[in-house]
Order: C-alpha cells, then sequence, then structure tokens
C-alpha cells in the first residue's frame, strides 16, 4: 500500500473507470458538422461510454471541434474506419448486434428495442443517413418517435436519447454500470494516468507507482476544480 495520499486526480480516475462499460457502442457514419460529432463525444465520454466507431464511407474523415468536445475525445477510445464495410466487420469481430437508426417501414421504436447483451448503435450523417451497407447487414432497425412536423432529430440529440433508453434499461435491470476487464481496466488506466499528468515527467513517474495498486475509487471532490 502506499503511505501518501493518492493524487486526487487518480481517485477520480478510478471512480470514471469503475463506471466505464463496452456492451454498448455508438457509430457515427459520414458525419459531416464537426460540432455535431463532437457533442456526441461529449455525450459518450459523460455517460460511460467507451468505444465510438467513426466511419468516413465517402472518405471525408471526422474532425473534433475541441470547443464543444472539451476533451472527452482524450478518455474514449476510438476506432476509425474507411467504409461501412470494414466497421462492420470490426463490429461483428465484436460480437455486437447491430441496432441501424433508419426511418423506415420495419423500423422498431426506440422503447421497444430488445436489449441484447452487446449492441452497436448506428447514425448516418445529418443529410443522407446511413449507407445501404448498414441496412443490408443490419440485425435490428429502430427509430426514435416523434410527434412533430419536423419528424426528425438533430444527430447529438438522437445519440443522447438513444443512450439515456439504453442505460435507463440496464438500471432498471440491475446491471453494474461498469463492465469493464481487469485487462481494459488496466489498459485505460495506464493511458489514462500518463495524460492526466499533462506532459509532466514527475507527474508521470509519481502516478505510475498506482498503476499495479491504484487508489480507492472517489468521484467527485466539489471544492476542487485541478482533480480531473
Amino acid at each position: 500500500m502506499h503511505s501518501d495520499m493518492p493524487p486526487r486526480r487518480l481517485m477520480r480516475a478510478e471512480a470514471v473507470l469503475a463506471a466505464r462499460r463496452r456492451d454498448i457502442a455508438i457509430v457515427l457514419e459520414d458525419t459531416y458538422d464537426p460540432h455535431n460529432m463532437s457533442a456526441v463525444l461529449r455525450t459518450c465520454e459523460a455517460l460511460g461510454i467507451q468505444d465510438v466507431h467513426l466511419v468516413a464511407q465517402r472518405g471525408v474523415p471526422a474532425r473534433v471541434n475541441k470547443d464543444v468536445a472539451i476533451g472527452a475525445q482524450k478518455w474514449l477510445t476510438l476506432h476509425e474506419h474507411e467504409d461501412a464495410a470494414s466497421a462492420i466487420r470490426a463490429l461483428r469481430q465484436r460480437a455486437y448486434h447491430i441496432y441501424v437508426s433508419h426511418l423506415s417501414a420495419d423500423a422498431i421504436p426506440l422503447p421497444e428495442l430488445a436489449r441484447p447483451e452487446r449492441a452497436a448503435y448506428v447514425f448516418g450523417n445529418e443529410r443522407d443517413g446511413v449507407s445501404p451497407d448498414w441496412i443490408e447487414h443490419s440485425d435490428t432497425r429502430f427509430l426514435i418517435p416523434t410527434s412533430g412536423f419536423t419528424g426528425s432529430l438533430n444527430l447529438s440529440v438522437a445519440v443522447a436519447l438513444t443512450l439515456y433508453d439504453r442505460l435507463r434499461l440496464h438500471a432498471a435491470t440491475d446491471i453494474e454500470a461498469g463492465n469493464l476487464s481487469e485487462r481494459e481496466r488496466a489498459e485505460l488506466r495506464a493511458t489514462w494516468y500518463k495524460r492526466l499528468a499533462h506532459g509532466s515527467a514527475d507527474l508521470e513517474q509519481t502516478y505510475a507507482r498506482y498503476l499495479n495498486d491504484p487508489p480507492t475509487a472517489r468521484p467527485s471532490f466539489p471544492n476542487d476544480r485541478n482533480a480531473s
């Protein structure tokens, strides 16, 4: 055990790690608006989703708006794919059930969706929606019910509502918030501790001492803005 008090930011990091989950993933295809894409990253990070897949089906890579994301991308695992086919293969290899957001006649309303053990929720771009490959290879198509004249939602709002619905469902079944394996936690811990040192060699050395004996998780320090 460590004789000194663990750094507060590491205690906060352990609380975040304990809440992280990989049974839910978000997939964004050809997101043209960096504001929307960055808002999605911020939402995913805030709600404990670790994996976001970014698909550049039309050859235009996604760009993060740092003012909107406020650093969320640093704590996520971002998977970049050059097309839908490669993204689908990657999701299948990870045993994800593929849910595609699509306004089709056979789409199931979001609240009625079943909850598989692992699910990836796919969202197309703001103009054209998802590409045909996703429709062909989806396990289920879903929609978020609306009642207004516009009949559609902003991308970042749609993702937020989907995650809220899915996480609320998980909570109702008494599933723990976080579900990373010890190996996954260790890998993220090593990355996060280094980033929390903000380039200081001394802090990196100090934080590295806690990698094999991490501090007790503490979710917040309301009077200390430097804890994260």
